[in-house]
């Protein structure tokens, strides 16, 4: 976590800062599979993501979200290879924003997708639908973190 998200202009701007984020298309991507979608492996994120992001640019921007902060990852006991991805408490104050970008999306610019997509409640941030998704990734990834610790503990018994 040593790479700050900044801006690029010479003065600090809080909606430039943001942007270094919101604006980077597979970053937004990466954060709406594993927090909306519960996708937290690198292969399930490549996998099930209509978007058909590269293993490249998957790569780089995982690697890229946990530098600056938005993930971080575990290992997984049952994999050596497999890491799990969660969102961090910053991440997840970023997910009313997600659900207000989808609700924007929805009303002004894609006409043809289904709008049950995200939910039928898809108000201003932090909207109902925004506070429990909000609850359901941290309730997620206390179970994931709790898991991790059993597991650990037991191998380091052995």
């Amino acid at each position: 976590m040593g790479e700050k998200i900044t801006a690029k202009a010479k003065m600090y701007c809080p909606i430039s800062a943001a942007a270094e984020i919101l604006a980077d298309h597979w970053s937004v991507v990466i954060l709406r599979d594993i927090a909306i979608f519960d996708q937290r492996t690198f292969n399930s994120i490549l996998t099930n993501s209509n978007e058909k992001i590269s293993t490249g640019t998957l790569a780089a921007r995982l690697s890229r979200l946990c530098d600056i902060g938005l993930l971080i990852h575990h290992g997984d006991p049952s994999h050596s290879q497999r890491k799990i991805y969660c969102l961090t408490s910053k991440a997840i104050e970023l997910i009313p924003i997600l659900v207000s970008m989808s609700a924007w999306a929805l009303k002004h610019n894609a006409p043809h997708l289904d709008p049950n997509l995200f939910g039928q409640n898809r108000e201003t941030a932090p909207s109902p639908y925004a506070k429990e998704l909000i609850e359901k990734v941290q309730q997620t990834q206390k179970v994931i973190i709790n898991d991790m610790v059993v597991v650990s503990t037991i191998i380091d018994n052995n």
